[in-house]
């Protein structure tokens, strides 16, 4: 006999609740034909109260642990949202040291990986490079213009910036 057991249902067999990711649920396997072992996934409230079916056919149980990759790979939003508030309140402003502000911003989103770079192109119209930024959380699509300040004019947004999100996690604090 081959023993093949399929990964772990995202979902209760008797109640059909989902669960949640890195829930602890209970597994067992029943010998379903000759040729393999059928895998079975309940939740602790269906497993306690019975609803499991008749435990003299489970070949073995144990206690698992549901992963869903979905939830794994996606960014805490709470970790980045000080920075995300300042991005878009900056570029909504036409102030050259905003949109500066703007600018770093979503650069540092972007290492983040909250933003990503869809593309960088240069416009002789703007005075200046053009980088279109998508929002992984809200699909938003903003297109920041690089200010071409020199690199004191850039210390003084970043000091800036710096300023606001220490206001902000003062605020915090303080709630």
């Amino acid at each position: 006999m081959d023993i093949k057991i399929r990964k772990a249902s995202s979902h209760c067999l008797a109640c059909g609740r989902r669960f949640e990711h890195l829930e602890k649920h209970f597994s067992r396997a029943n010998a379903g034909d000759e040729k393999e072992l059928v895998r079975e996934d309940y939740c602790p409230d269906c497993w306690k109260t019975g609803r499991a079916a008749d435990i003299e056919e489970t070949y073995s149980f144990w206690l698992s642990k549901f992963f869903d990759p979905a939830a794994e790979s996606q960014p805490d939003e709470q970790e980045f949202s000080p920075l995300r508030t300042i991005f878009y309140e900056a570029v909504e402003k036409e102030d050259q040291t905003e949109q500066a502000v703007a600018y770093l911003a979503a650069h540092l989103l972007r290492r983040q990986k909250v933003f990503r770079l869809m593309r960088g192109v240069s416009d002789s119209e703007r005075e200046g490079d053009v980088n279109v930024f998508s929002d992984r959380f809200s699909g938003q699509v903003t297109e920041i213009v690089d200010p071409g300040f020199s690199v004191e004019g850039l210390q003084e947004a970043r000091q800036e910036l710096i300023q606001r999100l220490e206001q902000m996690e003062g605020s915090q604090d303080d709630s």
